[in-house]
C-alpha cells in the first residue's frame, strides 16, 4: 500500500457505517465473482478519499491485490487514473506469465502506459482505442486469475474523454470477474464534471454498478470524533458538535482542520470566540500561512503550483534558495498542517489535501503566480526524467502566455497531442491541438493544428466538432489547406449521412483553387470526396462521372490506398437499381483490398454495400457473411458509425424472419447509437424501423388515437404518415395525401436512398384504396426493380421482392400476369428464408384469387399455409388481411404448430416438405408428427389428415 493510503487510513473515521456496508456488499458480490463498480461521490473534503483508503487497507490485509491510480487537477496523461495501475500490472504479470498476452497487446498497453520504446503513432486504420481497451480488459483479467483485484480510481471528475471511455469498456466487459472499482469524483461546482455525469448515467443501471453519495457528518458524528481523536468528554462533545457543524457544514476535513486550528487557540472555548475562531478553512490555512517566513510561504506557494504532488528534487530545482533552505520551508509548512512530513525514501511530497493546496494557490497573487509557472517549466525542462514531462511542460507554459511563452505551449501541447494520439486518445489529442491552435498567431500555421484537430475528431468519430473546424480552415487557409479541410469535412459528413451540398461546394472551390491534376493523389480524393457527395445531394449523373474519373485515375496510379478511397467514396453512387451490380463488384474488390492491407475503416462501408446489395438481389449466404464481418469491424474498432450499420443489418435479419422482439430491442439500440452522435443523431430510420415492427405485429394501437387525418404533411415525413393512414384504413386523408406526395419531386427522387420505401408506401395506399390511375402511374417505377428486393438504405426498412408489388397492382389493373409475377415474388422471399415476406407474397396470391374468383378450395388451402406461417409468428397485419381470426383453442391439446404441421399434413406434403414450409428442420417436422399422431391417436398420416378434416382443422 502507498505510504499515504497507510496514514490516510490511519485517521479517525466516523458517521460512515452506511457507507462502509455498501462497500461490504460491493466487496462480498466480488469476491464471488461479479465485478462491481462504485461511484463514490461527494463535495471536495466529503471523506471520499479517507473513505476509499478505509477500503484499501481491510481489503488489501484480507489478501486483495489493490491498485491506485489518481487524475490531477491540470494536464494530465491520456488515460488516467489508470496509468500508474496498469503500468505496475504489465510489469508484475509480464514477468510472472510471459505469455498471458501476446506481442500486439503488450505493445498497445506499452503505448497507454507511455512506456519507453514506444514511438510513432499507430496506423489510425490499423489500431484503435477498443483494441487498447479490450488489452486492458485481458490484462485485468490476468490478474483476477490469481486474486480478488480492487482498482481505485481517485478524482475521476479531472479524467478526460479516454479516460472515461476505458473505465466504460472495463465496466461493460469485465461483469464476470472478481473486480471492484471504486471510483472517487465531487458531485458539486465547480468541479463536478458534466462528462463524468453522462458517463456514471450511461453505466448506471448495468449489473454491479452502484452510486455511494458521501453525505456530510451529523452532529453526533462530529462528537465522536471530537471523543476519538481528541479525548473529549463525552459531554464537552456532545454540546460543541452542533456549533462545529454549522460552521463546518458536516465536511469532514473541515471538522479535522477547524478542529485543529481551534486546538491552537485554546480549544472548545475558541470555538464561541467569533473574532478568533475560523470561519472556514480558509481562513484555518491563511492563519497557518502566517506561521510562516516570507520566504517558507514562497516555497509552500511554489509548490502548490506544482502540483497536489510534489517532487522534492524539483521544488529546489525551481525555487531561488538554497536546497536546505527550501526543505526547510517544507518542513515548516507540515508543521503548520498545509503538507504532510516528508518521510524517508519519499520521492514526493504532498499536501494535507486539495483544499489545502487550493487554500494556498488563493493567496498567492496573479502576476506572482505567472513567474512561478515560469520557473517551475524551466525547471522541468531541465529534468529530461520528469514524470508527465511533456504534459506538465504544457500546462505550465500555457499557463504563462501572458509573459510571452506562447510559443513554448505550443511547442509542448503539441508534443502533448501527438503523445495522446499514439495512445489512441484522440478525443484527448484533438482537444490539444485546439487548445494549441488558440494560441497560434500566424494564420497557417493555426489552420494546421487545427486540421490536425480535425483528423482526430474524424478518428473519435465526433464529426460534428470535426466539420465546425473543416469549415473554419476552408473559409480562410492556404490553397492546399483548403483543400485538406473540403476533405475533411466531406469525411465528416458521409459518415453520419448527411446531404452533401455544403461539402460539393468546398471541394469545388478546393479544385478550381488547386487545379487539376491527374497525376496528383490529394486531386484524386478531392474528386472522389466530390463524387461521393454529388450522391449525397442526389445529383446521380454528375456523381457518376465524377466518381467513374476518380476510380479511372486511381487505378492509373497503381496505388492501393488511393484505390481503396475513390472505390470507398465510388459505394454511394445512386442510378438505378441494376446500377447496384457495379456497386456490389466494387464493394467486394475493397473487401479484398482492405483485408490485404488491414485497413478495417475502409472495410466497414465495404462490408455495409455488399450487405444491402445481397439482401437487394436476394444472397442469403453474403448477406449473412457481410453481417459477419461488418459486426467483426465494429467489434474490433469500436467506431459508433459502424456499429450502426451492424445493428442495421441484424435488424433486417430479425425483422424479415418475424423475430420482431429481437428486431425492436436492435432499432432501440440504433437510436441510442444515433443520440451519441451529438446533433448528427438521426431518430428518422428509428421511428420508420418501430413503424415497421408495430404493423407488422399489429400493435399501433396507441398511436391511433393521435392520428386526424388533417394534419400538416409539410409538419412530418409524409410518406411516413401516408403509410400510417394506409394502416388505419383512413381512406380520404390517405387519398389526399397520396396524391399530394406525388407532387413532391424531393420526396419521389429515384436516385435517393429512401425512394424504394416511398414507393412501397405509395404502392400499399394505390393498392388499399383500390386507386388504378395511381397504381398504373407507379407501374414503371416498379418494373425498374423487378428481380430485385425493396430495401430503404441503410435496412432502414425491407419490404421484400418487388415483384410482389409489381403482382398485385397488376392483379388490380387486370395486366400482365400477376401470378408469374407473385411466384418469382416467392422463390427470392423463400431463397432468402424471409418468412415474413413468404406470408405477404401469398396473402397478395389469395387476393388476387378471390379478385379473379378462383375456387374456393384453391383459396382455402392458400389461406391455411399463410396462415401455418403467420398464426406463430403473430402476422396480425397478414391476419387481418386474409379477413380471418387467428389462432383459438385447439382439440386434444394440440399446439399452434402442431396444427400447422397437420395442415400441411392433410395437403399430402411429406416431413422435408412441412420443414420447407414452415422454416424448420426435417426432424423438427418429424418430432412434431409422432406428437401429433400420439395426442389425436391417429395410427397413420392418413388417419391424422381425416383427423384434421372432422375437427375442421384444415381452413
Amino acid at each position: 500500500m502507498p505510504e499515504q493510503w497507510e496514514r490516510a487510513a490511519d485517521r479517525t473515521l466516523v458517521g460512515r457505517g452506511a457507507e462502509l456496508a455498501a462497500l461490504e456488499d460491493a466487496w462480498a458480490a466480488t469476491t464471488a465473482g461479479a465485478r462491481q463498480l462504485v461511484f463514490v461521490g461527494g463535495e471536495a473534503g466529503a471523506g471520499k478519499s479517507r473513505l476509499a483508503a478505509e477500503a484499501a487497507r481491510v481489503l488489501h490485509r484480507a489478501g486483495a491485490t489493490v491498485l491506485i491510480g489518481a487524475c490531477v487537477a491540470e494536464l494530465g496523461e491520456p488515460y488516467q487514473p489508470f496509468v500508474a495501475p496498469l503500468r505496475a500490472l504489465l510489469a508484475s504479470l509480464r514477468d510472472a506469465e510471459p505469455g498471458f498476452t501476446d506481442r500486439h497487446q503488450v505493445e498497445l498497453l506499452r503505448v497507454l502506459t507511455g512506456e519507453p520504446g514506444t514511438h510513432g503513432t499507430p496506423d489510425a486504420d490499423r489500431a484503435f482505442q477498443r483494441q487498447l481497451c479490450a488489452a486492458v480488459v485481458k490484462l485485468i483479467r490476468a490478474a483476477t486469475g490469481h486474486a480478488p483485484l480492487v482498482l481505485i480510481l481517485e478524482d475521476l471528475h479531472w479524467s478526460g474523454p479516454a479516460g472515461q471511455q476505458l473505465l466504460t469498456y472495463v465496466a461493460q466487459h469485465t461483469t464476470g470477474d472478481a473486480l471492484l472499482i471504486l471510483a472517487t469524483h465531487r458531485n458539486a461546482a465547480p468541479d463536478r464534471s458534466a462528462a463524468l455525469v453522462r458517463t456514471i448515467a450511461a453505466l448506471q443501471g448495468g449489473d454491479g454498478v452502484r452510486r455511494v453519495e458521501v453525505a456530510p457528518l451529523r452532529a453526533e458524528d462530529i462528537a465522536d470524533y471530537l471523543v476519538r481523536d481528541a479525548g473529549v468528554p463525552r459531554s464537552r462533545a456532545t454540546a460543541a458538535a452542533e456549533p462545529l457543524r454549522r460552521r463546518t457544514g458536516g465536511n469532514p476535513y473541515l471538522v479535522r482542520e477547524v478542529w485543529r486550528d481551534l486546538q491552537s487557540r485554546g480549544g472548545l472555548q475558541a470555538l464561541h470566540d467569533t473574532s478568533a475562531a475560523p470561519a472556514s478553512v480558509r481562513d484555518a490555512f491563511q492563519s497557518r500561512m502566517q506561521r510562516l517566513s516570507p520566504e517558507q510561504a514562497a516555497i509552500a506557494g511554489l509548490a502548490a503550483v506544482i502540483g497536489e504532488e510534489v517532487e522534492p528534487a524539483l521544488l529546489c530545482e525551481a525555487a531561488e534558495s538554497t536546497a536546505p533552505a527550501t526543505l526547510a520551508a517544507v518542513d515548516a509548512a507540515a508543521d503548520a498542517g498545509l503538507m504532510l512530513p516528508l518521510a524517508d525514501g519519499d520521492d514526493t511530497v504532498r499536501f494535507a489535501h486539495a483544499l489545502a493546496r487550493q487554500s494556498v494557490l488563493e493567496l498567492i497573487p496573479a502576476s506572482t503566480r505567472l513567474s512561478y509557472h515560469v520557473r517551475i517549466a524551466e525547471a522541468i525542462e531541465r529534468r529530461p526524467g520528469t514524470p508527465r514531462r511533456v504534459q506538465r511542460l504544457a500546462h505550465h507554459y500555457a499557463s504563462a502566455c501572458p509573459l510571452g511563452y506562447a510559443d513554448e505551449a505550443v511547442r509542448y501541447l503539441t508534443e502533448a497531442a501527438q503523445i495522446a494520439a499514439q495512445g489512441l486518445a484522440h478525443s484527448d489529442a484533438a482537444r490539444l491541438y485546439e487548445r494549441a491552435a488558440g494560441l497560434i498567431t500566424a494564420p497557417a500555421a493555426r489552420d494546421a493544428a487545427l486540421l490536425d484537430a480535425v483528423e482526430q475528431h474524424i478518428f473519435g468519430a465526433d464529426f460534428v466538432r470535426a466539420r465546425e473546424l473543416a469549415e473554419q480552415v476552408a473559409a480562410k487557409g492556404t490553397d492546399t489547406q483548403r483543400l485538406l479541410a473540403a476533405v475533411a469535412f466531406e469525411a465528416a459528413s458521409w459518415r453520419p449521412g448527411l446531404p452533401g451540398h455544403h461539402a460539393v461546394q468546398l471541394l469545388r472551390g478546393a479544385i478550381e483553387r488547386t487545379g487539376h491534376d491527374p497525376t496528383d493523389a490529394d486531386y484524386v480524393r478531392v474528386l472522389a470526396g466530390l463524387g461521393r457527395a454529388l450522391a449525397f445531394t442526389g445529383d446521380r449523373e454528375q456523381a457518376s462521372d465524377t466518381l467513374r474519373k476518380a476510380v479511372a485515375l486511381a487505378r492509373a496510379g497503381h496505388d492501393d490506398r488511393l484505390l481503396m478511397d475513390a472505390l470507398s467514396a465510388s459505394l454511394w453512387e445512386r442510378r438505378t437499381p441494376r446500377y447496384s451490380v457495379a456497386v456490389r463488384d466494387r464493394a467486394v474488390e475493397l473487401s479484398g483490398l482492405a483485408r490485404k492491407h488491414g485497413n478495417l475503416v475502409l472495410l466497414g462501408p465495404a462490408a455495409h454495400h455488399r450487405a444491402m446489395a445481397a439482401y437487394l438481389f436476394g444472397e442469403p449466404d453474403e448477406l449473412a457473411a457481410a453481417h459477419r464481418e461488418l459486426a467483426a469491424v465494429a467489434q474490433a474498432t469500436g467506431q459508433t458509425y459502424f456499429e450502426y450499420f451492424a445493428a442495421g443489418a441484424a435488424y433486417a435479419k430479425q425483422f424479415i424472419v418475424g423475430d420482431f422482439g429481437a428486431a425492436a430491442r436492435t432499432c432501440d439500440a440504433q437510436l441510442r447509437l444515433g443520440m451519441s452522435l451529438g446533433s448528427d443523431q438521426t431518430t428518422g430510420p428509428f421511428g420508420v424501423q418501430s413503424f415497421m415492427v408495430h404493423r407488422e405485429s399489429g400493435t399501433l394501437d396507441q398511436v391511433r388515437p393521435l392520428i386526424t387525418g388533417e394534419e400538416p404533411p409539410d409538419d412530418y415525413w409524409a410518406p411516413g404518415l401516408l403509410a400510417l393512414y394506409t394502416e388505419f384504413g383512413m381512406r380520404a386523408p390517405a387519398a389526399r395525401l397520396m396524391r399530394w406526395v406525388l407532387d413532391q419531386a424531393t420526396l419521389c427522387e429515384e436516385a435517393s436512398a429512401t425512394w424504394p420505401m416511398v414507393l412501397a408506401f405509395l404502392v400499399e395506399a394505390a393498392l388499399s384504396l383500390q386507386d388504378t390511375g395511381v397504381a398504373a402511374q407507379l407501374r414503371p417505377a416498379l418494373d425498374r426493380y423487378a428481380g430485385l428486393n425493396l430495401v430503404a438504405e441503410p435496412f432502414v426498412a425491407v419490404f421484400g421482392s418487388a415483384d410482389r408489388y409489381i403482382g398485385a397492382v397488376d392483379s388490380l389493373l387486370g395486366q400482365g400476369d400477376p401470378l408469374a409475377s407473385l411466384a418469382t415474388a416467392l422463390e427470392m422471399d423463400t431463397r432468402i428464408g424471409a418468412a415474413v415476406h413468404v406470408a405477404h407474397t401469398l396473402t397478395a396470391t389469395v387476393a388476387h384469387h378471390r379478385r379473379t374468383g378462383a375456387s374456393e378450395a384453391d383459396v382455402r388451402d392458400l389461406v391455411g399455409r399463410v396462415r401455418t406461417i403467420a398464426e406463430p409468428l403473430r402476422l396480425q397485419r397478414v391476419l387481418r388481411a386474409l379477413g380471418t381470426p387467428g389462432s383459438g383453442a385447439r382439440p386434444a391439446g394440440l399446439t399452434d404448430r402442431e396444427v400447422q404441421v397437420l395442415r400441411l399434413l392433410g395437403a399430402g406434403l411429406g416431413n422435408r416438405e412441412i420443414g420447407a414450409r414452415l422454416f424448420i428442420t426435417e426432424n423438427t417436422a418429424a418430432n412434431h408428427v409422432r406428437s401429433i399422431l400420439a395426442k389425436t391417436g391417429a395410427r397413420n398420416r392418413t388417419q391424422a389428415a381425416r383427423y384434421a378434416a372432422e375437427h375442421d382443422l384444415l381452413a
